[in-house]
């Protein structure tokens, strides 16, 4: 996976689980899993600023520095949608 996929992919998967931190009082990956994403995008975005600034969320995460999802830009209808999405298929498969 190039740069770019992983900061995109980082990205969303940090604004899909602080939604369902944040919003829905839920999570489906531990606090350590997302500490870990949260540090390696903070560091992807910081040590590659131009691949960064063409990333899908870039404006949400301009200033991210990788220590909370809490006000990033997680009301996005897709990525609502996608969280909804998660925690049926966690809930359905009775994932712990």
């Amino acid at each position: 996976m190039d740069t770019s996929e992983l900061i995109n992919r980082r990205q969303r998967q940090i604004l899909v689980h602080s939604f369902l931190y944040y919003q829905l009082n839920t999570n489906i990956i531990s606090d350590h899993t997302f500490d870990d994403w949260s540090k390696e995008l903070a560091d992807l975005m910081s040590e590659h600023p131009d691949i960064a600034k063409q990333s899908v969320y870039y404006e949400g995460f301009k200033t991210f520095d990788g220590s909370s999802g809490y006000d990033l830009p997680y009301h996005l209808p897709e990525i609502q949608s996608k969280g909804y999405q998660l925690l049926k298929y966690h809930n359905e498969k009775g994932i712990k």
